[in-house]
């Protein structure tokens, strides 16, 4: 396992992003871009109890030829809470940023675990505006005969802790896995808490999955009219042989499925610059 920070790390995290908050109906949706608006949009979304500067060592690597955004979408990170969520809204989210930002045409939205199917919602609904999308070791589909609900294993605490550091010695992804790059876990646990009155709590909105309207979007992708990509872990617990097999049976014809070797679901994590090359690839593929 590796704890100090190599230079190419501290180099991408070092690189200044511009922070951005919006309106999206009645709650706060916080977003923040790297490079210059004129370039093709790309727009990162998080997964499940994430946030947006999980991204902050990839989106420098691409900002030379994207405009890019990455989204806190509401009940992660600075963004506000709801009392109740579904894709609907997550993709009005999407669009409102990147219409913001600049860049809410030719875009290419990019999704991780549950920020795969957000991506796929806003890529169906918004295909003239959306040119393509990428899957980040997401199950954007159930299997056939496969019961929607809470979608995600694991536990990560939602509790009061006395102090910062306590908040983020507990810090874990969901779902669990080893990492061997735990300078990344650190810096990433250090954005995905905040100060309270009493102490330090996650940003994430304990009550997310429970109050989140689950959705079969196979009619979605089975539909899309957009280049679709999708990158997973071959060690990934959610992403198996069938799982692909099933994904490309049902994706566009043509759509481009791109393994990363020894990889588990939280993949950028666990081989970082393996995955920047990969993601780099498949975006020159699908513009």
């Amino acid at each position: 396992m590796t704890d100090e920070q190599p230079t190419w790390f501290t180099d991408a995290i070092a690189q200044p992003a511009s922070e951005h908050r919006i309106t999206v109906d009645d709650c706060a949706v916080a977003y923040r871009t790297w490079g210059t608006t004129g370039k093709p949009g790309l727009l990162l979304i998080n997964g499940f109890n994430a946030q947006s500067h999980w991204w902050d060592f990839i989106a420098p690597a691409l900002s030379d030829e994207f405009h890019v955004m990455a989204i806190d979408y509401s009940g992660s990170g600075d963004s506000g809470h709801r009392d109740s969520y579904d894709l609907d809204t997550f993709s009005d989210e999407v669009m409102a940023v990147a219409e913001n930002a600049g860049s809410g045409n030719n875009l290419i939205v990019v999704g991780h675990s549950f920020g795969g199917g957000i991506a796929l919602k806003a890529a169906s609904r918004f295909q003239d505006n959306i040119k393509a999308m990428v899957s980040i070791d997401a199950k954007i589909i159930p299997m056939p005969d496969e019961s929607l609900g809470r979608g995600t294993t694991g536990f990560l605490a939602h509790k009061l802790y006395l102090d910062e550091a306590s908040a983020i010695e507990d810090f874990r992804v969901i779902p669990p896995q080893r990492c061997p790059n735990q300078y990344i876990i650190d810096y990433i646990a250090k954005y995905s808490i905040r100060e309270a009155d009493d102490g330090w709590l996650l940003k994430a909105d304990p009550r997310l999955l429970d109050a989140f309207r689950f959705e079969d979007q196979t009619d979605a992708l089975l539909n899309l009219k957009t280049g679709f990509g999708m990158i997973y872990g071959t060690r990934s617990a959610l992403i198996t042989a069938e799982v692909i097999e099933y994904l490309r049976y049902v994706a566009p014809p043509g759509s481009l499925f791109a393994p990363i070797p020894g990889a588990a679901h939280h993949l950028f994590l666990d081989a970082p610059l393996p995955f920047i090359d990969e993601l780099k690839t498949m975006l020159q593929q699908l513009q």
